[in-house]
């Protein structure tokens, strides 16, 4: 009886370690793409809502942006999935505006001049990631893998309205990427 009760008991166990597995579940989606607000505009939010607090914020966003300029991880090309070098993602980080302006003095004519601007890590507003899901059915829990981020600064108008949000790069965390179509 003992020898029975032992037996099953080591079946069960090790029934259980199989069934846990790696603990992710089962494949929900191998990609999903979303954008995550890190500061919200919106005041009468509570302040968790869409939101990181600053110090962290900045932590996040300042490894984000070092460890794609220091070529920790491989950063790709948001259209053309291109790998970057890393003079290209200095290069990312710089924009360059053509203004046109109106002299203060008589004609008034206008003149164009060129501004160079470096981003700053509080122009970073948004990430964007791309994750895959897993579903664990036993218990309901799930489980997300970041395959790449992408920061996005904010972009306006001539006259100041928020365009939208334009992405910068993708830093990839996969030895695959982009994932086929």
């Amino acid at each position: 009886m003992k020898k029975l009760i032992f037996i099953f008991l080591l079946i069960s166990s090790v029934a259980l370690l199989i069934s846990c597995g790696s603990g992710k579940g089962e494949l929900l989606t191998e990609r999903i793409q979303y954008d995550v607000t890190l500061k919200s505009p919106e005041t009468d939010l509570a302040w968790w809502v869409q939101n990181l607090e600053g110090p962290k914020r900045e932590k996040l966003v300042q490894a984000v942006i070092t460890s794609a300029r220091e070529g920790k991880v491989k950063v790709y090309d948001v259209m053309t999935n291109k790998q970057l070098s890393a003079a290209e993602v200095l290069e990312r980080g710089t924009r360059t505006e053509l203004l046109t302006l109106q002299r203060s003095f008589e004609p008034y004519e206008n003149y164009d001049t060129v501004i160079k601007r470096e981003l700053q890590l509080s122009d970073i507003s948004r990430l964007r990631f791309l994750e895959e899901w897993y579903l664990n059915q036993d218990n309901g829990k799930i489980t997300k893998k970041v395959i790449a981020v992408c920061p996005l600064v904010e972009s306006y108008t001539e006259t100041g309205e928020l365009r939208g949000y334009q992405p910068l790069f993708w830093l990839s965390y996969v030895r695959k990427f982009p994932l086929e179509q």
